[in-house]
């Protein structure tokens, strides 16, 4: 074996966990290779003395803070409350009504025809006066026409 044994393959190798075919292709170049063999006799003392090292509890305080930042769940509603939501919301609802003022000012309000709607508002009146069997002649509008425009000039049938 010409390439060196390093990273992940020497770290299982220093922990057992190399089994069948790759375990013997490293041992093979392990007797070969005093540099690979040196790594892995360094990490297996690095590993000793870090298991001799005398260990310290954690403050209680400490381990509470970091459970509930990063073992805690948190709402759904917690992104509501992060600038990273509200920053495009306020920006697109600033769109929104940057073009609604825009397009106001195309149209004025006072261009409206009021003539023709007048006159429909009115035929709308006066057909719904019309019984409901008559609703279906084509010509229904004709009698109310010849109607109330005598009434108008005063004459009643």
């Amino acid at each position: 074996m010409k390439e060196h044994i390093v990273g992940e393959e020497i770290s299982a190798l220093s922990d057992g966990a190399l089994s069948g075919a790759a375990r013997a292709r490293a041992e093979a170049h392990l007797a070969d290779c005093g540099a690979c063999r040196r790594e892995l006799e360094s990490l297996r003392h690095l590993k000793r003395l870090l298991a001799a090292a005398p260990r310290r509890t954690l403050p209680a305080d400490l381990a509470l803070n970091l459970e509930h930042r990063y073992v805690g769940a948190r709402p759904w509603t917690a992104a509501f409350t992060r600038p990273a939501f509200w920053v495009p919301v306020g920006a697109v609802a600033a769109a929104a009504l940057a073009f609604s003022v825009w397009s106001r000012s195309l149209s004025p309000a006072g261009d409206l025809p009021l003539e023709p709607l007048l006159a429909a508002h009115e035929r709308y009146s006066a057909e719904a006066l019309v019984p409901e069997p008559n609703l279906v002649a084509s010509s229904y509008s004709d009698p109310l026409t010849l109607t109330y425009a005598d009434a108008a000039d005063g004459t009643t049938e």
